[in-house]
């Protein structure tokens, strides 16, 4: 005898409830610092549960929480929570379960199904409990794509024009055009110009980086606005680039916090990205020696150069970025081991992104993990261009005029100034005097209270908004609204948890919302 039954579990009393937040809890401290007292509890927790008659019922509330944890995550902007992704060693049966309580499972024949499950086994109850709150906890963390700990120092604004002038001395030259051809003749480059010689293309990819590097406005982003970039890259962009969100044509990003990247369980950690180049970038040779020339190929178009991805080599066609332009993002780490000749920075991989496109879901274990943080970094910067409201704030550092000449020496073109970016706001401690913020006509707030971050659709013609519904004649920006505090100077402050969502203004809600 199975010893499942028919009978939908009981409704969770306040002890059932009790159970379940404890369980979560556990569940939040393993995730956050995996110690082997926590798991011991958690375990012992759950063991506990699944020995009562009151299991189903328990399971049932961490569903609950699992539930109103998923909406949230949702409102964060994070899309659809897959339990099979992100735990993949969870008992098919079970992941099953949960996906439909987070998705929104009728609730009897839900309760039905967790009656069933618990009453087959003990192991099955207790497989449910704990993997009930590990969902639980995932979903109230949110997606976690950088570490916090990094095993390099971040760049020092201060060195950062000498060390773009030492990097730019050290991709000329023959040792530079060996080390590279080396490795491209191994089969580690992802674009590659179509050539037959790995040391001619060598030569056309540092000729095409020098006049990047040379060229490049100079920006170091502090920690603070490197975490808040890292957020928004998690929670995705929603409108396409454009080249008046992009802040230099040519450009260099140094983070105040390196970024380390996601790799799977089992594979070697790559090296921590500390700073990005960019610049326009075209399938021609352009800035190569002028002797170079496409091997020849037969058929009827030519191509310029080839991308080495997972699913195999593409070929691309010339084109000269002017109707379309597209930026070449190059990521850069620090070498592991100081050697004589050795540059200071690696070029660690690179890839290109166009004009017009919208940038799909963070892609976790490869550069676009990077390559999404570089893109709000852009947005950051620019939303000054797009809005009244800027969240950032620049502070030139010049150069010194005896060290510019010195830089011409070396190959730069631009004026080698620092532009030291930090975000406007701070959250306050409880217990400081923050300046009030304006509240809304007709309400009086008597205490404080966190807004949390959130990203909006701005629109840049609020006249013709309701007239043009398909944008023929406006068009939105997004925009980001970093976290901040609202109410009078010197109220309280009132912790909250809540989310805000933000829905897109249409025709349709626009003559919905306004009054009679």
């Amino acid at each position: 005898m199975s010893g499942i039954t028919d009978r939908p579990s009981p409704a969770p009393t306040a002890q059932d409830t009790a159970f379940a937040e404890r369980l979560a809890a556990l569940a939040g401290e393993a995730l956050s610092k995996p110690t082997t007292e926590v798991a011991e509890q958690l375990r012992a927790q759950s063991v506990h549960v699944a020995l009562l008659e009151r299991q189903a019922p328990v399971v049932a509330e961490l569903l609950s929480m699992c539930r109103a944890a998923a909406e949230r995550w949702q409102a964060g902007g994070y899309g659809h929570f897959s339990v099979a992704r992100n735990l993949p060693a969870a008992p098919p049966a079970i992941a099953s379960l949960l996906q439909s309580a987070i998705d929104g499972e009728d609730d009897s024949q839900l309760h039905e199904l967790i009656a069933r499950a618990c009453a087959a086994s003990v192991e099955n109850a207790q497989k449910l409990i704990a993997i009930g709150a590990g969902v639980h906890a995932l979903l109230e963390a949110g997606p976690r794509r950088f570490p916090a700990m990094a095993t390099t120092e971040p760049i020092d604004p201060r060195r950062l024009p000498d060390l773009r002038a030492r990097l730019i001395s050290a991709q000329q030259g023959k040792p530079a055009v060996n080390r590279l051809a080396l490795a491209l003749f191994e089969n580690t480059g992802t674009l590659v110009p179509y050539l037959n010689s790995a040391d001619d293309a060598a030569r056309v990819l540092l000729a095409q980086e020098n006049d990047r590097l040379a060229k490049a406005r100079l920006y170091h982003v502090d920690e603070e606005m490197t975490e808040a970039a890292i957020r928004k890259a998690e929670r995705g962009r929603k409108g396409p680039l454009a080249p008046h969100r992009v802040p230099a044509r040519r450009g260099f990003i140094a983070f105040g916090k390196p970024l380390v990247r996601t790799v799977p369980q089992g594979e070697e950690q790559p090296a921590d990205i500390v700073a990005v180049s960019w610049g326009p970038w075209a399938a021609d040779f352009a800035h190569a020696p002028g002797h170079l020339r496409p091997t020849p190929v037969a058929g009827p178009r030519q191509p310029f150069w080839r991308w080495f991805g997972p699913d195999g080599v593409r070929h691309i066609e010339a084109f000269d970025g002017r109707e379309k332009p597209t930026w070449w993002l190059t990521f850069w780490s620090r070498p592991t081991h100081a050697v004589p000749g050795t540059p200071p920075l690696l070029a660690d991989n690179e890839t290109t992104t166009g004009a017009t496109e919208t940038p799909g879901p963070m892609q976790i274990g490869t550069t676009d993990e990077v390559a999404h943080v570089v893109y709000a970094c852009w947005d950051f910067i620019t939303q000054e261009q797009v809005t009244k409201r800027p969240i950032t704030q620049q502070r030139v550092q010049p150069r010194k005029p005896t060290d510019l000449r010195r830089d011409r020496r070396k190959g730069v073109e631009d004026d080698s100034a620092v532009h030291l970016v930090t975000l406007r706001g701070r959250r306050p401690a409880p217990a400081e005097s923050t300046p009030a913020a304006p509240a809304p006509s007709g309400r009086t707030l008597d205490y404080r209270q966190v807004i949390a971050e959130y990203d909006r659709s701005h629109c840049m013609n609020p006249r013709v908004h309701r007239d043009d519904p398909e944008r023929e004649r406006h068009h939105h920006e997004e925009i980001t609204v970093i976290e901040h505090v609202r109410g009078p100077d010197g109220a309280p402050l009132r912790p909250t948890r809540e989310s805000r969502t933000v829905r897109q203004l249409t025709a349709e809600t626009a003559a919905a919302a306004e009054p009679e």
